[in-house]
């Protein structure tokens, strides 16, 4: 049985820290019950701690999200928690750290990237749309990088980039094939770096300069809440986004809804 017949829910990938954080605080302040997921159990786990006061329907799952049949059993728990998924927000990934040039790049490196943040997009979606195909709506949100956009490079970074710049491509194929269900897929880059794990080799006032977690936050959110067909295969950049006419009007419309309903 349903613990709840109907409410506003979002399954977030790499939601035990950073940005993925983040965006579980926030959707959870303003009462959407949330799927956390990561691959590590222990950050997964205390997220959810952190916003079970806002909602407490909120659980998490230790998920590697290139296991096809652990991601479709997350979706099968929404939909029994929570009655079903309104968004899907895919922002798990990983980096080289040691950011080697290509010359010196190892070919596992190269592969695991790839696969974590490539592949794993693509099962995490996939697997998702099938389901919201269903529902005859959803909104699928690919978390992407300044790194994965036309004439941005940045040495030692190729594998992440590479990466990024296929989930952008995917997002506007998928994008295609599957507006025809009232499914809007669409990306969000944060055009900055971010004070995340991958930077935590930097000093403390090295790491001070950088964007906070939350930079995505509000145009998330406004993704999450589209009505089927209102917007996809988009790209949108979260420094610049609230410059773009219709993107604006779409913050006027879902966040002062959510200011109201908070």
């Amino acid at each position: 049985m349903k613990e709840h017949a109907i409410t506003k829910s979002v399954i977030i990938t790499g939601a035990g820290s950073g940005i993925g954080r983040a965006l579980s605080r926030y959707f959870a302040e303003l009462r959407w019950a949330v799927c956390v997921v990561d691959v590590n159990r222990k950050a997964a786990e205390r997220t959810t701690r952190e916003i079970a006061t806002w909602n407490p329907l909120s659980f998490a799952r230790e998920v590697d999200i290139r296991d096809q049949r652990a991601v479709c059993d997350i979706y099968s728990a929404c939909v029994e928690k929570f009655g079903g998924v309104t968004a899907i927000v895919n922002n798990a990934g990983i980096t080289d750290k040691e950011h080697h040039r290509l010359l010196d790049l190892p070919l596992k490196v190269w592969q695991q990237i790839l696969s974590v943040n490539l592949t794993g997009t693509f099962v995490s979606l996939t697997e998702y749309a099938k389901h919201m195909v269903k529902q005859q709506k959803g909104n699928i949100i690919n978390v992407t990088s300044l790194l994965g956009q036309a004439g941005q490079t940045r040495l030692g970074d190729a594998p992440y980039g590479v990466s990024k710049a296929g989930i952008e491509a995917f997002t506007k194929f998928a994008a295609e094939e599957l507006k025809d269900f009232g499914i809007n897929v669409n990306s969000v880059y944060p055009a900055a770096m971010v004070d995340t794990e991958f930077f935590n080799y930097l000093a403390p006032e090295e790491r001070d300069k950088l964007e906070r977690p939350s930079i995505l936050n509000e145009v998330v959110y406004v993704l999450s809440n589209l009505e089927p067909g209102e917007l996809t295969g988009v790209s949108v950049c979260a420094k610049t986004w609230r410059r773009e006419y219709r993107l604006a009007k779409l913050a006027e419309k879902y966040l002062n809804i959510s200011k109201l309903l908070n």
